[in-house]
């Protein structure tokens, strides 16, 4: 049997334990999500030159605050191997990436073209296009998702989802 003098000490004991499990789900996610600078050294960020012009990867900081609009176009044709800047194979007729001058790789994207209002998300996986007025260059299957396939080139809209893969991937808020 319990006295009171137990009791007095018990209860804020077992209260103290019991605090933390009330706390919301939002500070645990919190605790767990990666930190930019965590990512920062999981992604392929390093220059690279190409036809004599240095290109600059941008940070992970700066690359989760990225959107811009301007002119895709797509790759692949009716390849069923091609190898990626950052060392993958893909298949372009099934593999739903694309390529960016500048992302941080790799990088998931929302790419929504302009003409078609059809949108899909594409994990950044390779370089390029290296067109003066090309933003982005998707593969065959991505291109076909939003109608741009038939197209060629088209205006689009790109917003970050994430930058990183796995425990080190980070979203874009």
């Amino acid at each position: 049997m319990l006295n009171v003098k137990s009791v007095k000490w018990f209860l804020p004991v077992l209260l103290l334990f019991l605090m933390p499990g009330c706390s919301t789900t939002e500070k645990c996610a919190q605790k767990t999500e990666p930190s930019v600078q965590e990512a920062e050294a999981h992604v392929k960020n390093a220059p690279y030159r190409v036809r004599g012009k240095r290109y600059t990867p941008m940070s992970v900081a700066d690359a989760l605050q990225y959107h811009e609009t301007g002119y895709a176009s797509w790759y692949g044709g009716k390849a069923r191997r091609l190898k990626t800047s950052s060392g993958e194979y893909i298949n372009p007729q099934r593999s739903m990436t694309a390529a960016h001058k500048t992302l941080p790789m790799p990088c998931k994207v929302k790419v929504t073209c302009l003409e078609t209002g059809k949108s899909t998300v594409v994990r950044i996986n390779n370089r390029g296009p290296f067109h003066s007025n090309r933003l982005i260059d998707l593969t065959t299957s991505a291109a076909s998702r939003i109608g741009l396939h038939k197209r060629g080139v088209s205006r689009v809209r790109l917003e970050v989802i994430s930058v990183g893969d796995g425990p080190y991937e980070v979203f874009a808020r």
